[in-house]
């Protein structure tokens, strides 16, 4: 009659559905495939966004850093590079004429940095100093690393504090180094050049000419960490076994007082040679067995007291080292310019980064560095890692390891 249409039937009798209900199902499969299909875009245009971004600069400088393999590695670690150029520059300081080498990217994305190393008789040609400053560079981040005299002796000294703030300024300045818009730069000193780059950032010819500083495996207090290295105590009371290196490097410095004066060079000379053989050590064994018994030779040349410290030093007898060197510990090392916890702090911010039972520099450091820091008024990030081992990277990060770090060293203002 009609009241309405009128259902067809099968030839079974069951009505067949009708165009008006499959279309609710097939609008439901197209919203589906659309929504899919937004959400892959997204995911695109955010991951390219991602990788453009100063997040992506950093996931890529980090896992080229951490040498995360794979798939995924290798494409994270293609984010934003560019090739490189190097050079040497020359500059005169208040302690002399000095070099240092720039790596120029061919595509400049940050502010200038100072890169100074630790104590190694390389120098900057350190192929571990090299390889960071690369990989830095490659990010599109100009590095500067000076080449300091008292670091290829192994000496830590007021001069080095001079020699960095010195090279800080004469980058500043230098035509061959792409300058930021707000005329600052950022310094970064690996141990113990991370504690005195944070001093020179904080006195008046650079203090407001630094953008950030970044410590990796720096100290707070020079003669809390030389106490450490006699007696394994760490300044917080825990007690902790220290690496001979930290001892031989105190011996080095303390020569002057505990031998006499004309067995200091000699027993400096040893000294050098067994650091050598144990840097030969890190990548050829059978070599370094032969350095090592140049060092053992040396000691028996040696006259006494010299010969005796030389035999601790051969034997890794790091407690026994200490123990000898422990009463002259307040001859050396008091001075404001080489400890940051005496001296003046930089208004820049601070990112302190720092092994976990670190046996050099302890990581007690870290926190007693930070501390003081903000007591001052500076901002503070702190990082204690096991990713590390004193100031070099000891293993593949994990997945939280690396997401706190990018996003502490993207926010970073480079």
């Amino acid at each position: 009659m009609g009241l309405g249409p009128t259902l067809r039937r099968s030839e079974h009798g069951r009505p067949w559905p009708s165009a008006s209900r499959r279309v609710p199902y097939n609008a439901c499969v197209r919203l589906a495939l659309l929504s899919l299909l937004a959400v892959v875009v997204l995911l695109i245009v955010g991951w390219v966004g991602l990788s453009q971004s100063r997040y992506g600069r950093a996931m890529s400088l980090l896992v080229r850093m951490g040498k995360v393999p794979g798939v995924v590695g290798a494409h994270v670690g293609s984010w934003q590079v560019t090739t490189v150029d190097r050079r040497m520059l020359a500059f005169t300081g208040r302690h002399g004429p000095r070099v240092a080498r720039l790596y120029r990217p061919a595509t400049v994305r940050t502010r200038p940095v100072l890169l100074t190393g630790g104590v190694h008789a390389l120098g900057i040609d350190e192929p571990r100093l090299i390889a960071f400053a690369e990989t830095l560079a490659t990010s599109g981040t100009p590095v500067i690393t000076p080449q300091l005299p008292d670091l290829k002796e192994y000496l830590v000294t007021t001069r080095l504090t001079d020699d960095i703030e010195d090279a800080a300024l004469a980058m500043l300045t230098a035509p061959e180094v792409p300058q930021d818009a707000d005329g600052r730069i950022g310094l970064l000193g690996i141990s113990f050049a991370g504690g005195l780059s944070i001093i020179a950032a904080g006195r008046p010819s650079l203090r407001d000419r630094v953008g950030f500083v970044f410590s990796v495996g720096g100290h707070a207090r020079l003669p809390d960490v030389m106490r450490y290295l006699c007696t394994g105590r760490q300044p917080d009371g825990r007690m902790h076994p220290p690496h001979e290196y930290g001892a031989v490097i105190l011996l080095t410095n303390m020569a002057e007082d505990v031998v006499p004066a004309d067995q200091v060079a000699p027993l400096r000379a040893a000294v050098h040679q067994f650091l050598h053989a144990s840097h030969v050590d890190m990548f050829d064994k059978p070599q370094a067995a032969i350095e090592f018994q140049k060092a053992r030779d040396m000691e028996t040349g040696l006259a006494a007291p010299a010969r005796a410290f030389m035999h601790l030093v051969n034997q890794r007898d790091a407690l026994g080292l200490g123990t000898r060197l422990l009463p002259f510990l307040d001859r050396w090392g008091r001075e404001a310019a080489l400890s940051p916890a005496a001296s003046p702090a930089p208004i820049a911010p601070v990112f302190v980064m720092h092994a976990q039972g670190d046996d050099v520099i302890p990581d007690s450091e870290a926190s007693a560095l930070a501390g003081y820091l903000r007591s001052q008024g500076t901002p503070v990030r702190m990082f204690v890692t096991s990713l590390m081992s004193h100031a070099e990277v000891a293993r593949t990060p994990t997945v939280g390891e690396l997401v706190t770090m990018v996003r502490g060293w993207a926010e970073l203002p480079w």
